[in-house]
């Protein structure tokens, strides 16, 4: 027997082990298939690829779609806070699958590990998050907390190798269900 999971679904349950609140935006692709959104907690924006059609943009609960699907009369525009990349970006550098979900399995060691030994749980983890995985081109640097958010988030699956895209100044890690991108870095101070 064939278990299906339902892939929005699964999505909006990842979301919310991260944020019970969370918020999921649907959007049209640049293909016109439909892409998922979400902002998690430790500064990383995901999305998940579905070889749907759509058209538009919708913000609705995570819990609601976990739920089995969102009311149009329970839309959340006005409470998303982020931009989205203008485009995927370019490809610079592609990476070997295991040895990231290598740097992942040890990240979440180092966590376990450390628990309840003088360090505050979170000062930890947010050192751990911050820490630079891996640096391509020389300059660009790639935030554990991307690594974290594409494999929790279930956006590679497979040995495939993981792209690392460029979208202006923001980075991201593409998987083969989807990308984790860094947040906005905002405006340059000059």
């Amino acid at each position: 027997m064939t278990v299906s999971i339902d892939p929005v679904a699964d999505f909006a349950r990842r979301v919310m082990r991260f944020s019970p609140d969370g918020l999921v935006r649907t959007r049209a692709s640049a293909s016109g298939t439909a892409r998922l959104w979400a902002v998690l907690p430790f500064k990383a924006l995901v999305c998940l690829d579905l070889p749907v059609p759509f058209e538009g943009d919708v913000v609705v609960s995570a819990a609601d779609l976990a739920a089995g699907g969102a009311s149009p009369s329970r839309r959340h525009e006005m409470e998303w806070r982020t931009t989205l990349p203008a485009t995927d970006g370019r490809v610079i550098e592609t990476v070997p699958a295991a040895d990231l979900r290598r740097v992942d399995a040890a990240a979440a060691e180092t966590l376990r590990a450390r628990r309840g030994q003088g360090v505050g749980d979170r000062r930890l983890r947010d050192a751990l998050l911050d820490h630079v995985a891996l640096t391509v081109e020389g300059e660009h640097e790639v935030p554990l907390r991307l690594v974290t958010a594409l494999f929790r988030m279930g956006l590679h699956t497979g040995e495939e190798p993981v792209s690392v895209r460029l979208a202006g100044r923001r980075i991201g890690l593409a998987g083969s269900r989807g990308i984790a991108w860094g947040m906005d870095p905002g405006l340059r101070l000059l």
